[in-house]
C-alpha cells in the first residue's frame, strides 16, 4: 500500500518545492511596494493568518480532515515551532545581512542533513549512490549561488542563523515523518499554520507597538494583497500540505532531495518574469541538480 502511494508522494513533494520556488518572487514584490513599510513580520503574519483561514474553512467543509479528540497534539507542537517559525525567522534575518551564496550553500544542505537524522533516529538507510546524487545536487546549488553573487565575510551570528534555518528545515521534515502515522497531513499543516499566525502577529505587533497603523496599511495595496494571496494559498497551504503528504510515505532522503528544485524554479523565474541574466553555467547546474533529484528517487534499495 504504501510503496503504490509512493509515485503520487514525489509528484506531491515536487509540486511543492515548485510552489515553493515561486514564493521569493511574490516575497520580493510584496518587500518592493514603496507606498508602504512592509517588513518580514508583517508579512509573514498575514501569509500565515491567511493560511489558518483557509485551514478552518476546509475544515468546516470537511470535519472528517482533523480529529480533535484522543490525540496528543502536544507532539505536534515541535513541527509548527521548527517550521515555519524558526525557519523564517532565521532565515529573514539572515539573509538581511550576507549574500546568496553561504544562505544558498546552508540551505542546499538541508537533505543531507535530513539524511543523516533519518539514518540516525528513524533507521532509514540511504544506499550509496543516493548519498553521491544528493550531493551532486548541492553542489549545483553552489555552482549558481557563486555564478550569481561573490563571496564575501560574514559575522558568526549570520553564520548561526543561517544554521538554525538548515537545522531548523531539516528537524521539520524529521518531526513530521515521525508522526505520519498518528496524524494525517491535514492535521500536521493544521498545527503548523496555528503556531505561525499567533507567532508571527504577536511579533509583528510587537514590532510596530508604537506605530499600530503600519499593520493596516499593507492593506491598501493591491501588490501586497496578491503577494499575501500567493504565499498564503498556495506557497503556504497547498506547498506545505505536499511536504508533509510526502513526508508520511517518502523516507527523508527521498521527499527531502527535492527541496533544491526550488533553486532551479526560482532561476526560471528570474530569467523569465523578472528578465533577470544568469551565466550559461547556471542553467547546467540546474539540470545537475535535476538529475541529483532523480538519482535519489532511482537508486533506492532493493528489498
Amino acid at each position: 500500500m504504501i510503496k503504490n502511494k509512493q509515485i503520487p508522494a514525489m509528484a506531491m513533494a515536487a509540486l511543492g518545492n515548485i510552489i515553493f520556488g515561486f514564493s521569493f518572487l511574490f516575497s520580493k514584490t510584496a518587500f518592493n511596494v514603496t507606498a508602504v513599510k512592509v517588513t518580514p513580520f508583517i508579512l509573514l503574519s498575514y501569509r500565515f493568518l491567511l493560511a489558518f483561514l483557509v485551514m478552518n474553512v476546509i475544515w468546516a467543509c470537511r470535519p472528517s480532515l482533523l480529529t480533535v479528540r484522543g490525540k496528543k497534539w502536544w507532539k505536534l507542537v515541535p513541527l509548527g515551532l521548527l517550521q515555519p517559525v524558526a525557519y523564517f525567522i532565521c532565515e529573514n534575518y539572515a539573509l538581511q545581512q550576507t549574500n546568496t551564496v553561504l544562505s544558498a550553500v546552508m540551505i542546499a544542505l538541508i537533505p543531507v542533513v535530513a539524511l543523516l537524522l533519518g539514518l540516525l533516529f528513524l533507521k532509514e538507510k540511504p544506499t550509496p549512490l543516493q548519498i553521491l546524487f544528493s550531493i551532486l545536487s548541492v553542489v549545483g546549488v553552489v555552482i549558481i549561488s557563486l555564478g550569481d553573487s561573490p563571496v564575501g565575510k560574514t559575522s558568526i551570528w549570520v553564520f548561526l542563523l543561517l544554521l538554525g534555518a538548515m537545522l531548523s528545515a531539516a528537524g521539520f521534515n524529521f518531526v513530521s515523518r515521525k508522526n505520519a502515522e498518528e496524524f494525517t497531513s491535514f492535521e500536521r499543516t493544521y498545527m503548523m499554520f496555528l503556531l505561525a499566525s499567533v507567532s508571527f502577529s504577536l511579533l509583528a505587533f510587537i514590532e510596530n507597538i508604537h506605530n499600530l497603523e503600519g499593520l493596516v496599511l499593507p492593506l491598501t495595496q493591491g501588490e501586497f494583497l496578491v503577494s499575501v494571496g500567493f504565499l498564503g494559498v498556495l506557497s503556504s497551504v497547498v506547498a506545505f500540505f505536499c511536504i508533509n503528504y510526502a513526508n508520511t510515505y517518502l523516507p527523508i532522503s527521498r521527499s527531502t532531495a527535492f527541496s533544491n528544485i526550488t533553486t532551479v524554479v526560482s532561476l526560471l523565474a528570474g530569467v523569465f518574469i523578472l528578465k533577470e541574466e544568469h551565466a550559461p553555467i547556471a542553467f547546467f547546474a540546474s539540470a545537475m541538480i535535476i538529475v541529483g533529484v532523480w538519482g535519489v528517487q532511482h537508486f533506492v534499495k532493493k528489498k
